[in-house]
């Protein structure tokens, strides 16, 4: 259903001014059934006469239904009283509906009304009546349920939205404690020994802590900045690790206007110097490659490993980051919107993201 569909319909279920919406309501039902008596009798004056009498009980029986028996006994789930209430109510709404006509209607329109045959105590007549008052009821009825359904759905549309987006912001604001405070830790030491490193650790960090702290809290960034944060991380990690680390950071395809959810890639580079790189003392590498074609992304992330297989399962797929991250993709992609692999190999440990992308128009 388009955007125009929705809004149309939501301006019909929940009018402005309840009264007016009303008033048109059985405004309509007067039209209605007075042009429906009159194809068969040809009478308008008439069948307006008859359907105007008839209409207190109806309005009566409506509002009865709607804002008494379905309230206090349907929707408490109190199904015996609601049917055994709704039967002598119905049958109590015929005979004052056929009352009314016989001191209105019948008079003028039919003054030969045979009583003897029909008496105003008919049990049959009086059914009669209320199968055709109740026609109007089940309609006006059927409008309330479908209000209340789409109202509870539009309710739990948004509370799953929020909680989403909760979640989402709570998993963000998990991402990288163990980074910045081992860069804390770096800074710290740069500044004891006085190194003109420290001023650029300090901006890189400041660029960072930005980003994560302004840039993020939309739900779509622009790829370039992401890009742009995992280059800060490797600058940072560097002036950490010195010579003994190897990085290579190769990117292909076009990556301008498009966007990507915020933290999304920066978790599983974070990942690699803190379970591949932190725990070697020489020959550290770490590999990445990030891929662009047709608004596709594949991400591969490869690092140096003297970990056992076990060991490397528990710190890459049971830690904290990867699992947050893990749960961010779900929220986002869905079980089918993502692909995620790892690899484990003698000396290396790769994981592999493929994602799609949207762009800046979208």
């Amino acid at each position: 259903m388009s955007t125009f569909a929705l809004f149309r319909f939501d301006k019909f279920l929940y009018p402005k001014n309840r009264i007016l919406a009303h008033l048109i309501f059985w405004l309509i039902y007067l039209g209605y059934f007075t042009i429906a008596f009159a194809s068969f009798r040809d009478n308008y004056t008439q069948s307006f006469i008859e359907v105007l009498v008839t209409l207190p009980v109806r309005m009566l029986a409506t509002y009865l239904t709607l804002y008494w028996l379905i309230s206090s006994f349907l929707d408490k789930e109190k199904y015996l009283a609601f049917t055994l209430i709704f039967i002598f109510t119905a049958i109590g709404i015929g005979y004052l509906d056929r009352l009314l006509l016989h001191l209105f209607y019948v008079p003028i329109y039919l003054p030969n009304y045979d009583y003897a045959t029909f008496p105003l105590t008919s049990f049959t007549k009086a059914l009669q009546r209320t199968t055709n008052v109740y026609t109007i009821v089940f309609a006006a009825a059927a409008i309330k349920l479908i209000k209340k359904n789409y109202q509870n759905e539009k309710i739990a549309r948004e509370l799953s939205r929020e909680k989403l987006d909760a979640e989402l912001k709570f998993l963000k604001s998990q991402i990288h404690p163990h980074f910045l405070f081992n860069t804390l830790n770096s800074l710290y030491a740069l500044t004891l020994q006085k190194s003109e490193q420290s001023s650029e650790v300090v901006l890189k960090l400041s660029h960072f802590l930005d980003y994560m702290l302004y840039d993020c809290n939309v739900s779509q960034i622009s790829l370039e900045k992401e890009i742009e944060q995992m280059q800060n991380l490797i600058t940072l990690e560097k002036l950490r690790y010195g010579d003994r680390l190897d990085v290579d950071f190769n990117i292909s395809g076009p990556v301008k206007d498009l966007k990507i959810p915020p933290l999304l890639m920066l978790p599983f580079l974070e990942n690699a110097f803190k379970h591949g790189v932190s725990q070697h003392t020489e020959n550290s590498f770490i590999y990445v490659d990030l891929k662009v074609k047709e608004q596709n992304l594949t991400f591969r992330v490869e690092n140096s490993s003297i970990n056992s297989e076990s060991d490397l399962e528990a710190d890459y797929t049971k830690g904290i980051g990867l699992k947050n991250v893990k749960r961010r993709l779900d929220l986002i992609y869905g079980d089918d919107g993502y692909n995620l692999e790892v690899f484990k190999e003698e000396d290396s440990f790769t994981i592999v993201l493929k994602i799609s992308l949207i762009t800046s128009n979208e």
